[in-house]
């Protein structure tokens, strides 16, 4: 009951709201929610979803309804935001405590683009923008521990969201491996696992995704999954809340379209 109230909060205040996996790897419930960046969930698909999944998170779609978060996996990154870009409106917008760090929040104006990453020396942080989603309390991280508000007020509003990154890079993904074309020998049966190798001794969680350093970005702490089961593909930094397949990852690593990846390497 708990959280049907607090969903329809959310929603209440004009912010699409989704049923989310209480787990590591946070993936929504829903193949697909899509519909919810220009339409919000409805009273009754919400007590559906907490009628059948009643332990769910809650994750609110960002970027489409103005609303978008800078997430810190550190207490140390965000401290060393606050101390920068973030001294002025710390304590003056709407942050919500995860397991590990936190969620700062803005009324975005405009459009924030695509959630992206950005460096400050070895600090990080992600904005979740377009395409991505952020879990809200009263959800429970995986670990047992709740996440929770720190600052009870309005998400302060701009017009301009990289005004407070200054001092903070966009992170470059780093160089990847390309696949030679004649070494291969794709067909129809190619593997995710054969494009991205899962650790020796590795085990997959309840739902069978292995979690996997990604190549796509310099993954220090593993945050990216293989489902073989599923034959798809997820990271939590470079796509949140999406998943990709063969085609997709071959494309990626070719730098070549998906019709010409399925062209050269699967359909043969």
């Amino acid at each position: 009951m708990e959280t049907l109230t607090a969903a329809l909060r959310y929603i209440a205040r004009g912010v699409a709201a989704i049923p989310v996996h209480r787990d590591a790897q946070k993936n929504p419930y829903l193949s697909s929610y899509s519909q919810y960046y220009l339409a919000l969930p409805t009273w009754h698909e919400w007590r559906k979803w907490t009628s059948r999944w009643p332990l769910c998170n809650i994750g609110l779609i960002t970027g489409y309804w103005g609303l978008c978060a800078l997430d810190f996996d550190t207490e140390e990154s965000y401290q060393v935001w606050s101390d920068g870009p973030g001294r002025g409106i710390k304590g003056q917008t709407w942050t919500t405590r995860t397991a590990r760090g936190y969620h700062v929040w803005f009324q975005v104006q405009g459009d924030p683009g695509e959630s992206r990453s950005y460096v400050n020396g070895p600090h990080e942080l992600l904005l979740r923008a377009k395409g991505g989603y952020c879990i809200v309390p009263p959800s429970v991280h995986h670990s047992g521990s709740h996440y929770r508000t720190v600052h009870r007020v309005e998400p302060w509003g701009t017009d301009d969201i990289e005004y407070y990154l200054r001092g903070w890079d966009p992170k470059k993904a780093r160089e990847t491996k390309q696949i030679s074309k004649g070494g291969y020998g794709f067909t129809k049966q190619a593997k995710i696992q054969d494009l991205i190798p899962i650790p020796e001794g590795a085990k997959p969680n309840g739902r069978g995704a292995y979690q996997v350093r990604c190549p796509f970005h310099d993954d220090q702490t593993p945050s990216a999954w293989v489902n073989i089961e599923q034959q798809r593909f997820g990271c939590n930094a470079c796509w949140p809340g999406k998943w990709l397949d063969v085609v997709n990852i071959i494309s990626l690593q070719e730098g070549i379209s998906n019709k010409e990846a399925y062209k050269q390497f699967v359909s043969q």
